[in-house]
């Protein structure tokens, strides 16, 4: 039997844990990678539309359309683990960049940030193109996926492990 949408832990329905298909864990690897659909599909030799259907679906499982989100959770619950770090210089991004960069992560839209860092729209969009510049990526969630790679964002504890990790016995 095959699945094509993605599979859920046995937890109750309030607590299932998305387990993302083969395919869709290809398909969030390219767009970690930078990748637009239409290389992602020459990739994995399916159609463009296939490469989107898999990215709406992920993104409904995980309760985004945004991708840069979609790389974060990759990331956050250990699926892109695997996925071998682009080589980069070590840079230094400023503390607002930072700031921009983690909700970027988040999902946020430029106009988002900009109300949360109490900042001008436009400057909001400065601080994206200096990050995509300085992190030499080609999209938000290609800048996503370097800043994980290379220690800007850091992998916070899923609050719902797949495999929770038993408590240690006192000795």
């Amino acid at each position: 039997m095959t699945t094509t949408g993605p599979r859920t832990t046995g937890r109750t329905a309030g607590q299932a844990a998305v387990l993302p298909t083969c395919r869709q864990l290809q398909v969030l690897s390219g767009v970690a990678r930078g990748y637009k659909n239409v290389e992602i599909a020459g990739h994995l030799h399916v159609a463009r539309p296939t490469v989107q259907r898999h990215v709406d679906r992920l993104g409904k499982s995980l309760g985004t359309s945004e991708r840069a989100r979609m790389v974060a959770i990759g990331y956050e619950r250990g699926w892109l683990a695997r996925l071998s770090p682009e080589p980069r210089e070590w840079v230094v991004l400023t503390g607002r960049c930072q700031d921009v960069l983690r909700l970027i992560a988040e999902g946020k839209s430029n106009e988002e940030i900009a109300d949360g860092l109490h900042l001008s729209v436009n400057t909001v969009k400065s601080h994206v193109r200096r990050i995509l510049d300085v992190l030499q990526a080609r999209h938000r969630a290609h800048a996503v996926a370097l800043a994980y790679q290379h220690g800007h964002l850091r992998r916070r504890p899923d609050p719902h492990p797949a495999h929770p990790v038993p408590a240690a016995r006192a000795a």
